[in-house]
C-alpha cells in the first residue's frame, strides 16, 4: 500500500506516453508514408524507452551523464506531448477544412519547432514582479526579494544562479526569502564551487527546504546551503529587525492531510506552530515551500505566507490542470487576516521550458499598515 499511489500515477504516465506514441506513429505514417505505421512505432517507443533507460541508469550511478539523457528525455516527452495537441488540433480542422496529410505533417513539425525554441528561450529569462503589501505593526518600510524553485541540477547550474544573485543585487533589497526546491538532483551536490555566486550577497538569505531537496539529500542540501552564508530555518523562528521570521520544514498541514510532496514525518504545520513561542504582537512572515497550513498560520496572527512550489504549471496545458488544482495557484491571495503570496518560480522543473508562465523573482515592498 505504501507505493500504491507512486504506481497508478506511474500506470497513468506510462500508459499516456503509449498512447500518445500509438497516436502519432498513425497519424505520421498517414502524412510521410514512406514509412509505415510499425515503423513510426518502432522508432518513437524505442527512442523513448532508450531516453528513459539511459537517464534512469545514470541517475542511479549518479553520473553527470545522467543530466543530459534527462534533458534529451524532457525535450523528447514536451516535444511528443505538443505533437499530440498540435496534430489533434488539426485533425479537427480538417475536418471542416480538408488538409492534404503531407501539409498537415510539415505544419505539425513547424509549430512544434516553433513551441519548443519559444518556451528553452523564455524558460532562460528572469522577469522582476514588484508588490506591496501592508503590514501591521511595521514602524518603516522593508524591501524584500522572494525567490523560489531554482532547481539545480538536471538542467540549470551555476551560471543560472549568478545570473539571479547579480538580479538580486542590482535590486537592492534589505532581505531575500528563498522557499526551496534549490536543487533538482544529487549530481551537482558534490561540485564544491556551485553556491559560491550566493556568497556575494551582503544581506540575510533566509531558506526553508522543498520536495526536490528532500530528493537531492536534505542534510547534504542544508549543509551546503550553511556553507554559502544561508540561514536555514528549521521549524523554527528568527528575526530581522522588527519582522518576526519563522521558517517550516516542507510537511504535511495537519495530520489529516496528505500531499505526496510533503515529508510525512510525525511533524505537521498544526502541531509545530503551537509548539513555537510565537509572539502575536509582532509583525510576522512564515516561509514554506507549498501553499499550505492556512488556519494554523491565521491563528498564530501571521501577516504574510510566502510559498513557491506550483510553478504557476510552469507549462501549457499543466498552466490549466494547477489553476484547478491549486486555490492558491500564483500570485496574492487572502486568507481572512493574512496575505499569501505564490511565486511562479524562477526555474524549471524536468523540461526547461515554459510556455504560458514566466520564470520571476518578485520584489516584495513590506509598507505600514
Amino acid at each position: 500500500m505504501k507505493y500504491l499511489g507512486f504506481i497508478i500515477v506511474l500506470t497513468i504516465i506510462l500508459a499516456s506516453i503509449g498512447g500518445t506514441i500509438y497516436y502519432l506513429s498513425n497519424r505520421f505514417a498517414l502524412f510521410f508514408p514512406t514509412a509505415s505505421v510499425k515503423v513510426w512505432l518502432w522508432g518513437l517507443t524505442s527512442t523513448t524507452l532508450l531516453l528513459i533507460a539511459g537517464a534512469l541508469f545514470s541517475f542511479s550511478i549518479h553520473s553527470n551523464a545522467g543530466r543530459i539523457f534527462f534533458v534529451l528525455l524532457a525535450f523528447w516527452i514536451t516535444m511528443l506531448l505538443y505533437l499530440l495537441m498540435i496534430v489533434a488540433i488539426l485533425d479537427l480542422v480538417n475536418l471542416c477544412f480538408k488538409i492534404s496529410p503531407f501539409v498537415r505533417g510539415i505544419v505539425s513539425l513547424t509549430l512544434m519547432t516553433f513551441f519548443i525554441i519559444y518556451g528553452t528561450v523564455n524558460a532562460s529569462v528572469i522577469k522582476v514582479k514588484e508588490i506591496s503589501i501592508p503590514i501591521v505593526g511595521l514602524t518603516e518600510e522593508i524591501k524584500a526579494v522572494h525567490i523560489s524553485d531554482v532547481h539545480l541540477g538536471s538542467y540549470w547550474g551555476k551560471k543560472r544562479l549568478e545570473k539571479i544573485v547579480d538580479k538580486v543585487i542590482e535590486l537592492h533589497p534589505d532581505l531575500l526569502f528563498n522557499t526551496g526546491d534549490m536543487f533538482d538532483s544529487k549530481t551537482l551536490l558534490d561540485h564544491s564551487d556551485l553556491l559560491n555566486p550566493l556568497q556575494k550577497l551582503t544581506i540575510p538569505h533566509y531558506f526553508v527546504y522543498g520536495n526536490h531537496d528532500q530528493q537531492a539529500g536534505i542534510e547534504k542540501v542544508i549543509a551546503c546551503m550553511q556553507n554559502a552564508g544561508v540561514i536555514v530555518l528549521q521549524n523554527e523562528i528568527t528575526q530581522f529587525g522588527e519582522l518576526q521570521i519563522i521558517g517550516l520544514n516542507n510537511m504535511l498541514e495537519d495530520e489529516n492531510g496528505f500531499d505526496v510532496h510533503a515529508n510525512h514525518s510525525v511533524e505537521t504545520i498544526q502541531c509545530v506552530m503551537e509548539k513555537l513561542p510565537v509572539d502575536k504582537n509582532l509583525p510576522t512572515i512564515v516561509l514554506h515551500h507549498r501553499p499550505a497550513g492556512m488556519k494554523y498560520l491565521n491563528d498564530k496572527k501571521t501577516d504574510l505566507l510566502l510559498s513557491g512550489h506550483t510553478h504557476a504549471g510552469q507549462l501549457f496545458p499543466f498552466v490549466l490542470i494547477t489553476k484547478a488544482m491549486y486555490h492558491y495557484n500564483k500570485g496574492l491571495y487572502h486568507y481572512q487576516d493574512m496575505n499569501i503570496y505564490i511565486t511562479a518560480g524562477v526555474g524549471t522543473a524536468f523540461m526547461p521550458i515554459r510556455i504560458g508562465t514566466n520564470g520571476e523573482i518578485t520584489v516584495i515592498k513590506l509598507v505600514m499598515k
